[in-house]
């Protein structure tokens, strides 16, 4: 009996060599990647800041004298990161006007350049304003309004980007003036 030893290379020299005989020329195929980077630059992480100038409440107070009357504002950053300003990008503009007279009360302040998370940003409070407000029939209304530089958000900086200016406006109309002129209260606080 005779035995045959088969090499393994030899084996793979005979299938290689047959296959090749019956499928003949093998084309050249791309090869296509699983995954594709995507053209142009590479990406580049972006750092966003969480801030939000807001006003959060206006205070009337009474004079001794009919009709004066003393605004209060706070404004605080309600967002999640710290504020970060240059000097004179933004500001807070208060105006009252008298229904009755037209006469008018204005003050502008700047607001500071740096807060942190739920930091007050600005408090201010009028000196008594003579006849601010009627109370016989026509009142008046108050407005504040935290205001910007226009290039504001083309700066550059992302953390004086405000994120909600829904509640950059606060006004309090006519009704609750003549409530407040004609009340036993002599000071009341509103909120957005």
């Amino acid at each position: 009996m005779f035995k045959t030893i088969v090499s393994v290379a030899s084996v793979i020299a005979t299938v290689s060599i047959a296959a090749t005989a019956m499928a003949g020329p093998v084309p050249s195929k791309t090869i296509t990647p699983v995954f594709k980077y995507p053209e142009g630059p590479a990406p580049v992480a972006v750092f966003t800041c969480d801030v939000d100038p807001s006003i959060v409440s206006v205070t009337l107070t009474k004079g001794a004298r009919r009709g004066e009357v003393r605004i209060s504002y706070t404004i605080a950053n309600t967002g999640g990161s710290a504020w970060r300003s240059g000097a004179n990008q933004q500001g807070v503009i208060l105006t009252a006007v008298n229904g009755n007279t037209g006469g008018t009360y204005s003050s502008d302040r700047p607001l500071t350049g740096a807060a942190a998370p739920g930091a007050t940003m600005l408090r201010y409070t009028t000196p008594l304003i003579r006849n601010a407000f009627d109370d016989f029939e026509f009142g008046g209304h108050v407005e504040v309004a935290v205001t910007y530089d226009p290039d504001i958000y083309i700066d550059g900086n992302r953390c004086n980007d405000d994120t909600d200016q829904a509640n950059n406006t606060f006004r309090i109309e006519n009704g609750e003036i003549l409530a407040f002129m004609n009340g036993a209260a002599t000071s009341r606080t509103f909120r957005l």
